[in-house]
Formats: structure tokens, C-alpha cells, sequence
């Protein structure tokens, strides 16, 4: 009874990974603001967080199956408001990305860039949904991702 298992999620969820991104990566202008507009910012960000958390549990209308459900999670990304798609496999299992673009060429730039924010964000949001604790433990030396590094 070994299903293969996936769900999508839609460009909205791209779109919150870069707004949270963007104010803890890239965000270097704390010193200069206010503290008003830094609980501003800060609770902007708190409802992208709350957001990208609920689209991983299926809590979100766009979201068709809770993660911890499923094998992989297809995200579609768009590269950087270009008339542009690529696909976005994410391998819970075997914690890994695989980036599927039909036009490889000068816009392969711009398809690391979303998805290093990708890979910087997502850890952090499956830990905080809970995601690692609703599935089974994983073994990183069995992944193929991690077979040629040193854990000891």
C-alpha cells in the first residue's frame, strides 16, 4: 500500500518565504528605525510567519494536504515578476530541493536566489509547525542528500 503522496502549494507561499526573507536576512536598517515602526514591521511578518506555519499543517484553503501526509510538496515559483515559472520539488524524506525549469539559461540567477530563501526559511517553518514531530524520525546518514558527509 506504498502511495506516492504530494501536495501543492500556491505562489502565495513563495511570496510570505520572501517577505519573512527579506526582513531577517536582508533587513539591516533596525538601528535606523523607530521602535513603533519596528513592532510594525514585526507584526506584519508575524502573519506572513502564522501563514507559511498554517499552509504546512493544511490549515490554509489553498493547502490541499498537511505536509507531515505527504511525500513531496511541489511549489511553483515565478522568477522575480518574469513571465518565468519553475518548479519547486521539495523532498520532505530525503530533505532535499530539486529545481525543474524548462528554459535554463540567463534567468538561472534569479532561480538560486528564491531558492536560497527556500532553503534558509523552510527548515525553521517545519520545525515550528511541529512537522518533525508528527513524522517519523529521520536518519541522516540513509539519505541520499547526506550520503558522502561525516557525522562523526
Amino acid at each position: 500500500m506504498n502511495q506516492y503522496r504530494y501536495t501543492t502549494a500556491n505562489f502565495l507561499f513563495i511570496s510570505h518565504i520572501k517577505n519573512t526573507y527579506e526582513r531577517y536576512y536582508l533587513a539591516n536598517d533596525d538601528d535606523l528605525i523607530s521602535t513603533q515602526e519596528h513592532i510594525d514591521r514585526a507584526s506584519v511578518v508575524s502573519a506572513y510567519e502564522r501563514s507559511i506555519t498554517n499552509i504546512i499543517k493544511g490549515f490554509e484553503i489553498s493547502a490541499a494536504l498537511p505536509w507531515h501526509l505527504v511525500d513531496d510538496v511541489y511549489i511553483p515559483i515565478n522568477c522575480i515578476g518574469q513571465f518565468h515559472w519553475v518548479l519547486a520539488v521539495v523532498e520532505l524524506k530525503n530533505k532535499v530541493i530539486r529545481v525543474y525549469d524548462s528554459s535554463l539559461g540567463s534567468r538561472k540567477k534569479a532561480i538560486l536566489y528564491e531558492i536560497k530563501m527556500l532553503s534558509k526559511m523552510l527548515p525553521s517553518y517545519l520545525m515550528d509547525s511541529g512537522f518533525f514531530e508528527k513524522t517519523e524520525r529521520i536518519n541522516f546518514v540513509d539519505c541520499d542528500a547526506y550520503k558522502d558527509n561525516n557525522f562523526g
